[in-house]
């Protein structure tokens, strides 16, 4: 059976593409690495790396070996995991989201004591892939795939975030064919408020016309601050901008954020426990913040 430490090293000699770095990272010597690479080639039946000029490069053998070396690995670690919060009586979990919806709800339920290690933030349409690689919950603004299991956590309402002087800072809320015309803001790289906004209006059957994307809900607020135009968000104002709900043909438009994660994950039952409390720590941050109401029958 290929052990987990000879499969590792396999990786970092892939990674770094020579048999010295892959020994620096573990603090081992060359031999030793060589003498494990060597016991897992006699071991699969087949040389698994060539030496080029430009360093180690896998063979056919070893591009096979890679997706199910990172498999094992990532089984093992998690495993050892598993074993060590048993021993600790507890669990703590890694959690996969877009970097707004980590800097807005996971940080601070992880300040609250929520049993969460670490974020790893990627782009939406990554966020639940990162689940076969090392994160154990996955939080994300579209429903999860049906192989996973998955939760509705929270839905905020979308908001019109402008400076005090704007015309529309005074207002109860604001429709969104009057701001069709632009200037808008919102954050882009398929963001949940980018598509919620967009799809209401082509249903509606007028465009949303300049329309700028930016990189994240910070900048679009920063750029809003500085009169570029109205942002279109669901985090709490900054930069002394106020926000004014947003409707669509008086009824508020508003974003879901959902939670999935592996039916076979060795902790299924506490991650399904921790979506609970999430879900319970979000619709209260939703409310004490003014990030939107958590939505009820009226929504």
């Amino acid at each position: 059976m290929m052990a987990p430490r000879a499969l590792e090293l396999f990786l970092a000699v892939l990674d770094h593409g020579s048999v010295s770095a892959a020994a620096d990272e573990a603090f081992l010597t060359q031999p030793t690495v060589s003498r494990q690479i060597a016991a897992l080639e006699r071991e699969v039946g087949a040389r698994l790396f060539r030496r080029t000029t430009a360093g180690m490069r896998p063979t056919a053998a070893g591009e096979r070996l890679e997706p199910l070396a990172r498999d094992l690995v990532r089984r093992s670690r998690r495993a050892a995991a598993a074993m060590a919060d048993h021993a600790a009586g507890q669990s703590v979990f890694t959690v996969a989201c877009p970097e707004t919806t980590g800097n807005f709800f996971v940080a601070p339920f992880i300040a609250a004591g929520g049993a969460v290690a670490d974020i790893q933030p990627a782009a939406p349409a990554d966020v639940y892939g990162l689940l076969r690689l090392s994160a154990d919950i996955a939080i994300n603004t579209s429903p999860p795939p049906a192989m996973l299991r998955g939760v509705e956590l929270a839905r905020a309402r979308i908001r019109c975030h402008v400076p005090p002087p704007h015309p529309l800072a005074d207002r109860a809320s604001v429709e969104l064919e009057e701001l069709a015309a632009g200037p808008l803001l919102v954050p882009g790289f398929g963001s949940a408020v980018e598509r919620t906004v967009r799809h209401a209006a082509e249903v509606a059957g007028f465009a949303i016309e300049h329309a700028a994307m930016t990189s994240n809900a910070t900048i679009a607020q920063a750029r809003a601050a500085a009169g570029h135009g109205a942002a279109l968000l669901i985090e709490p104002a900054a930069f002394g901008l106020v926000h004014v709900p947003l409707r669509h043909r008086g009824e508020p438009l508003a974003v879901t954020l959902h939670a999935g994660w592996e039916r076979g994950h060795y902790a299924s039952a506490s991650i399904a426990a921790l979506a609970e409390q999430m879900a319970a720590f979000m619709r209260l941050r939703l409310e004490q913040e003014h990030m939107g109401e958590a939505l009820g029958d009226d929504g």
